[in-house]
């Protein structure tokens, strides 16, 4: 993967940064350029914003900046979002247990979740299920009709389970990462933790960060009663209503597994999206037939 010559151009004109004197493509992100900046100053994290999330990527960015959640916001535009550069690694190293992995990302998140809610700002959107996953449809060769009708029919009854659940329940809405993936998490050479990539963020019930949390990490379901109880202790005014996670939970396999396959390259075949489209929809129907809801099966799908 190179950077290409506009990027870099752009990159260069930014007026944040004097005296470049290194710039380097990191090779870890799988949807976004991220560069990193090295100037006679100090070192910089620059990432190309998607332009259908940048508002929300950028905002969010800011408020956890201002709250130590996140690192530092030097510069943003309607293409750039700049930051100070974390030296560290990533959660998901190997030489941690998923103790440390679990507890550590959901301290992130339960601090998170109690930052105030902007009640009137737009810049993060509501939740919406259903046009969440139409937004998936970006490549016509993915599923034909048939298989996509099966699809709108599994997201109808979905949103259905989580809407009527919220209607019936006093359920509030918290700033939610909405992909608090291990390797979304970096830790510094202090051991200090730092939760970056927003551009999932939305207003929605704590129930979807968790279901989001367990389904990216490939969490066993075995652990949801252990997560929600470490949640509540770091968050007690929140109590994660039991039903209303399984159905997000069953929704974040759902969506995780499209975005996956809608992401392959019919030109390239991309075998580890493959891979963990079908963890995400194995653990889909096997959730579904567990909790005894009658949903039609997504592996078929892809075998």
């Amino acid at each position: 993967m190179t950077l290409i010559e506009s990027d870099l151009n752009s990159l260069k004109s930014l007026p944040c940064f004097t005296s470049i004197v290194e710039i380097f493509l990191l090779p870890n992100g799988m949807s976004h350029t991220c560069v990193k900046v090295s100037t006679s100053e100090q070192e910089y994290l620059a990432k190309k914003l998607n332009q259908d999330t940048a508002t929300t990527e950028i905002y969010t960015a800011l408020i956890c900046s201002n709250s130590g959640l996140s690192p530092c916001v030097s510069y943003h535009d309607n293409d750039w979002l700049v930051t100070e550069f974390i030296t560290g690694t990533s959660l998901a190293k190997p030489e941690l247990n998923s103790c440390e992995q679990i507890s550590t990302a959901l301290t992130l998140m339960a601090t998170l979740h109690q930052l105030p809610t902007p009640e009137y700002d737009l810049s993060i959107p509501t939740l919406d299920c259903t046009k969440s996953v139409n937004g998936l449809f970006t490549n016509p060769t993915s599923f034909n009709a048939q298989v996509r009708h099966r699809l709108a029919s599994i997201t109808d009854i979905l949103s259905c389970f989580i809407n009527d659940h919220i209607a019936h329940c006093e359920v509030s809405n918290v700033v939610c990462h909405g992909d608090l993936n291990f390797t979304n998490v970096l830790i510094d050479t202090v051991d200090k933790a730092w939760l970056i990539d927003f551009e999932c963020a939305h207003l929605a019930p704590v129930e979807y960060d968790l279901a989001m949390f367990i389904a990216v990490n490939n969490i066993s379901v075995h652990h949801i009663s252990e997560i929600t109880s470490n949640y509540i202790l770091l968050a007690p005014s929140y109590r994660p209503n039991s039903q209303l996670l399984t159905y997000y939970i069953l929704y974040s396999y759902f969506i995780n597994g499209l975005w996956y396959l809608d992401n392959i390259s019919d030109s390239n075949v991309d075998n580890s999206l493959q891979k963990r489209a079908i963890e995400q929809w194995t653990a889909f129907d096997s959730f579904a037939i567990n909790q005894s809801l009658a949903l039609p099966k997504l592996l078929p799908i892809i075998n």
